[in-house]
This record gives structure tokens, C-alpha cells and sequence, in this order.
């Protein structure tokens, strides 16, 4: 089995890169790929460790990267990067990412106080590593019972996290336009291409897409995307069926995997989802072979 979707602690994640290479061991996955949000620091950690200590298997490069489709928040997978060519992306900074999320929770505190969500007020962004302003407002408001009472009064869910539901909600009071903050589609799969890689739309099924097939039958055509991520821990399995004979139909490459993010997602185990993923190595021997 292998999982090509795993989050550590330099993004939004739980477990250190050392976490992740031993419970990959423990599951027995053959091969995995650590693809945190616009960072590629668990590679440099990669770098200066014995992998063979910890994980037997094989790794392969990755990373998931926030870009803008039609005025859309998406995310696509970038698999096989060479991690030095495209250090230098902007949209890499890690910097310039917490300084977008600082304007974010700032935005999102007020609106809570608009509805009268109970949170420490003095909440904020570490600057010192990879946070998240729709997670950390959804950590603490969850604090507080009082909250589920006021959310659903205002017809407010966080399901299937705050950040989904309501932050890339137009109709919502904690809703944020994106589209200024992040690069383009084209623009992302452009430097994954320059980088050697491989481009993926992740999880295609999670955008607020009234006619997800449509939209992702257009991006494959205006755009060169080299695959889809076809099995993910929250599909159905007609939507894994549906993207499989949409890969089948353009001639696009398939992966797969869990989201892991540790404790941070207790719902979603490392190569197995929430129970019953199973994902085939035999999928990617059609692309394995350009990995190095």
C-alpha cells in the first residue's frame, strides 16, 4: 500500500518527519510522499537524517500548493520536485504566508464577535512556524460549549472543518476572498514543471463545486495537469470511480492518499483514512518510474 498525502509538523500536521517515517514502517506502506502546505522543510530534515533508520520504503518529493482556479481557493500536489529548484517560489515564504494568516484570524475574530463566539481575544499567529488561521480560531472556539449553541442559532457549521464551511464560504460571515493572496493554477504547475515535477489536482471533491466533474474536466483542458488524486480518505466511491475514468479518458496519471495530519485529524489514520482506504502501489508504476 502507499499514501501519497501526508502533512507533518512544518505545516498544519502533528507528528515530526521522524514520526511520520515510523509509523509508515509500522503500517508496512511501501512507498509515501510528505506533501506539507507551501513549505518543503521536512525535505531539508530528509536530507540530514539516516532514512533507512526509520522507513524502508520509498519516499517520493512532494508538496501541496495553494493556488486560485476561477477565482476558487484549490490545492494542487506536486509530486518528483526537485526541492532546490523550487525553494525559490514565492508562494514558498514562509514569512509572507503567516503574515496572510495573521490578516486572516484578524478578520475572522472580529466576525466572531460580530455573532458573539466566546475565544480569547489575544489569539495569533506563531511566526515561527507553519499555523493556519481557520484551524487555530476552530481550536479554540471549540473550547467552549457555549459556541455549538451560537453557531447553530446563525446556521454555522464546521463541518468538515472551519476552514471549508465557512472561511472559503462566500455566503458566510467568516468568508475570505483568497484569490489575491495566492498565485493562479497555471502559474503553480508551471513551477512544478520547472522543477522536474509532477502536477496533481488534490482532493477534487472537497472544493464548494455545485458540478465538480465539469469543472475538473475544464481545468485538465486548459490546463497541463499530469494527474488527479483519485482515492482520498472522503470519497465516496463513485467519486473515486469518477475520477478514475476521467484519468482514463485524458490520459492522466493517478494518486491517492490519506490527508494525514496526526492528532490534528485523529479521524484519519496514516495509509488506511478513516478505516477502509486502501491504495495499491500499482496505480503510479505508470509514473513511478520518472521518480528518482
Amino acid at each position: 500500500m502507499i499514501d501519497l498525502h501526508i502533512h507533518s509538523n512544518y505545516s498544519d500536521g502533528s507528528e515530526s518527519v521522524k514520526g511520520i517515517l515510523k509509523e509508515a514502517e509500522k503500517r508496512k506502506l511501501e512507498v509515501i510522499s510528505i506533501t506539507d502546505h507551501d513549505t518543503i522543510k521536512a525535505y531539508d530534515e530528509l536530507r540530514m537524517i539516516d532514512i533507512k533508520q526509520y522507513y524502508s520504503g520509498t519516499i517520493i518529493s512532494g508538496c501541496e500548493m495553494k493556488c486560485v482556479y476561477k477565482n476558487t481557493p484549490v490545492e494542487v500536489l506536486g509530486y518528483n520536485i526537485d526541492i532546490d529548484k523550487i525553494r525559490n517560489f514565492n508562494n514558498l515564504g514562509q514569512e509572507k504566508y503567516l503574515n496572510i494568516q495573521k490578516r486572516y484570524l484578524e478578520h475572522i475574530k472580529q466576525a466572531g464577535k460580530q455573532i458573539g463566539l466566546k475565544f480569547n481575544d489575544e489569539l495569533d499567529i506563531n511566526m515561527k512556524r507553519m499555523q493556519y488561521a481557520s484551524d487555530i480560531f476552530e481550536k479554540e472556539i471549540l473550547k467552549y460549549p457555549e459556541n455549538m449553541e451560537i453557531l447553530k442559532k446563525n446556521h454555522l457549521e464546521i463541518k468538515p472543518n472551519f476552514y471549508r464551511a465557512q472561511q472559503c464560504n462566500p455566503d458566510s460571515i467568516f468568508y475570505i476572498d483568497e484569490t489575491t493572496s495566492f498565485p493562479s493554477m497555471e502559474e503553480v504547475i508551471k513551477e512544478i514543471h520547472n522543477a522536474g515535477g509532477l502536477a496533481f489536482l488534490a482532493h477534487a471533491y472537497i472544493y464548494p463545486f455545485d458540478n465538480t466533474l465539469e469543472i475538473v474536466e475544464e481545468m485538465i483542458n486548459t490546463h497541463k495537469l499530469d494527474g488527479i488524486e483519485c482515492y482520498y480518505s472522503y470519497f465516496s466511491n463513485d467519486q473515486t470511480q469518477n475520477l478514475i475514468k476521467l484519468c482514463n479518458k485524458y490520459n492522466l496519471y493517478m494518486s491517492g492518499g490519506t490527508d494525514f495530519h496526526g492528532k490534528n485529524r485523529p479521524d484519519t489514520q496514516m495509509g488506511i483514512g478513516t478505516g477502509n482506504l486502501r491504495i495499491e502501489k500499482e496505480i503510479i508504476e505508470n509514473w513511478r518510474i520518472q521518480v528518482k
